[in-house]
């Protein structure tokens, strides 16, 4: 990092098309001194999303290039413009949707940005915000996760799908989790119930761990591969929830989930979070948890922020498991 006058000058990734992972390139910038409502961040770790390769790949255009990547990330406000109130120079921070996260440094306005306590390290808190943030709104607003409830949650072994299955045992649900490969099987290790699919056959599996009943929830992260075969596991008057469509978005029977009366769910996450304070609420939520030890041990996978395009590689082949960074 390079100073001249005023501006600095900065590693970034930038997509000048959309595409194949190649079209992450890793580049130097100036960024300037923040103007009205804008703060200046120094990234000390960056989290990544299954999103991120969606926006790239083009599963969601994009309205105008070239553009930055990544949404999330944490580190230290190096300056603030005029009028920003809740925030000041030296603070500690994390955001979870603004693009163009894969940097060292940026610019942006303070809407998402939340404080982080002092107890929690920048590697973590970049690796949680999303992820823990959608996994809060998934367990206690999208539906309420009871005790006793069973859940049936695909893509376990991923960044949500392993914080969700965590956080709805800690409510004390019962939870049967699937992954797409054996290899990611210890992840589940203390889950109720662990299936890999297209080795084990998903309804006798799920009914043999449930003694025969069907589950009162179905969290499905994967989408079309998963989510046609594992809607008759629901109960009637159930819930299906799809957080997430890795495989493409499934074919949706509405007539038969009205005749079930399964209230059927793809949230978008932001919907649901109503106010700044709210905001800061449901991150504090997610902090606590995390402190309490709910999540378990939590060692995200780290890689350097110019490898972002092979990060993203081992993303979609599914070579990953739990959460990863960007360290700039």
């Amino acid at each position: 990092m390079k100073e001249s006058s005023n501006n600095i000058v900065s590693g970034v990734i930038k997509m000048y098309q959309q595409g194949p992972p190649d079209v992450l390139q890793y580049e130097e910038e100036i960024v300037g001194a923040p103007t009205a409502g804008q703060v200046l961040i120094k990234h000390a770790a960056i989290g990544v999303n299954y999103v991120d390769t969606q926006f790239r790949s083009g599963t969601f255009p994009i309205s105008s290039l070239p553009t930055g990547a990544g949404v999330e990330a944490a580190g230290t406000i190096e300056a603030v413009g005029s009028g920003v109130t809740r925030f000041k120079t030296g603070d500690r921070v994390a955001y979870h949707h603004a693009m163009g996260a894969y940097a060292q440094r940026r610019l942006m306005s303070t809407n998402n940005l939340v404080h982080l306590p002092d107890w929690i390290s920048f590697e973590t808190a970049a690796a949680l915000q999303a992820k823990g943030l959608t996994t809060n709104v998934l367990v206690n607003l999208v539906y309420q996760v009871k005790k006793g409830d069973i859940l049936l949650v695909h893509a376990a072994a991923g960044g949500v799908g392993s914080l969700l299955t965590k956080w709805a045992r800690s409510l004390g649900a019962i939870v049967i989790g699937t992954v797409g490969t054996r290899e990611k099987m210890a992840v589940l290790a203390d889950l109720d119930g662990a299936i890999v699919l297209g080795e084990e056959d998903l309804s006798e599996r799920v009914l043999a761990i449930t003694g025969g009943r069907k589950v009162d929830v179905l969290y499905d992260g994967v989408g079309a591969a998963t989510f046609t075969k594992s809607i008759g596991l629901v109960r009637n008057g159930g819930n299906a929830v799809l957080f997430g469509f890795a495989s493409g978005f499934p074919t949706i029977d509405q007539e038969s989930l009205r005749q079930k009366q399964i209230q059927f769910t793809s949230p978008d996450i932001g919907r649901y979070i109503r106010s700044q304070q709210h905001l800061e609420q449901l991150s504090a939520e997610v902090y606590q948890k995390y402190k309490e030890g709910t999540f378990g041990e939590f060692n995200p996978a780290r890689f350097p922020l110019s490898s972002a395009a092979d990060v993203h590689r081992k993303l979609e082949n599914r070579e990953t498991t739990g959460s990863v960074i960007l360290v700039p």
